[in-house]
């Protein structure tokens, strides 16, 4: 009876995210009126509500703590959507306030996972380091690579230059843990997925703030940083849902 209301519960919040961001991302493109992006933001707010309703159901068990980390890096997240969608809330320029919140946002993503590595026995699996340190390089070699194509020639916003190259290695190093565990676990793969998606919209977020929208490509930051989140937040879901984890761990 317990597991039927959680499967119900998350499911009914997974359909209200599907709902609001790309339901909402439809309609905008076929209406061509973009107050439907007033409610995108919400999609963040159900995926905060899924994590914390998860984090409360493991709260005794080994998984607690990471589960608990990971729903606050997704509420931090949709507190930067929040304050960046509505202008009242306002009291400095919106990026000074949004990277440091998805900074730390990353910080929790980083070691909610690291904790889950551990509890799930893969961090001493043979080539765990290994590929954790390769990941975190390349990741950040991507996301500098673009930081350099798409954020310093720009003349926009000067003084979040360099801010937003700090955010790029927290960003990065984020999405190459969760890579990293999907290669040792393949019931995270959505997470990793949603990792790269991550840094992808921040990319297609650059070209929108430093590239005034080039070609309309920042116009994707939202869908694929919608789905990033949702594939992160239900990713974990799945893959520490109590009966996945009497399963025992699965390697890739």
């Amino acid at each position: 009876m317990r597991q039927s209301l959680r499967c119900v519960v998350i499911s009914v919040l997974w359909l209200a995210w599907l709902g609001l961001l790309p339901g909402t991302f439809v309609a905008a493109a076929v209406t061509g009126q973009g107050d439907w992006s007033r409610f995108w933001w919400m999609s963040s707010a159900v995926l905060v509500c899924a994590a914390w309703i998860h984090c409360f159901w493991q709260r005794r068990g080994r998984l607690g703590a990471a589960c608990a980390l990971i729903a606050s890096g997704i509420t931090l997240g949709m507190l930067a959507d929040l304050y960046g969608a509505w202008r009242v809330l306002r009291f400095t320029e919106p990026l000074t306030m949004i990277v440091p919140l998805f900074a730390l946002g990353h910080v929790c993503y980083v070691a909610g996972l690291l904790i889950l590595a551990g509890r799930l026995q893969l961090t001493g699996r043979p080539g765990w380091m290994r590929v954790l340190a390769s990941a975190v390089v390349l990741y950040n070699l991507a996301g500098l690579a673009l930081w350099v194509m798409l954020v310093r020639p720009s003349d926009a916003l000067p003084g979040m230059h360099l801010p937003t190259a700090v955010y790029t290695i927290f960003l990065a190093t984020a999405a190459a843990v969760m890579g990293a565990v999907a290669c040792f676990d393949r019931r995270f793969l959505p997470v990793g997925i949603g990792g790269l998606l991550f840094l992808i919209s921040d990319g297609f977020l650059a070209v929108r703030l430093f590239q005034d929208n080039w070609r309309g490509l920042g116009d994707l930051c939202w869908i694929t940083y919608g789905i990033g989140q949702m594939l992160i937040v239900y990713g974990v879901i799945a893959a520490t849902w109590p009966r996945a984890i009497d399963d025992g761990p699965a390697l890739a």
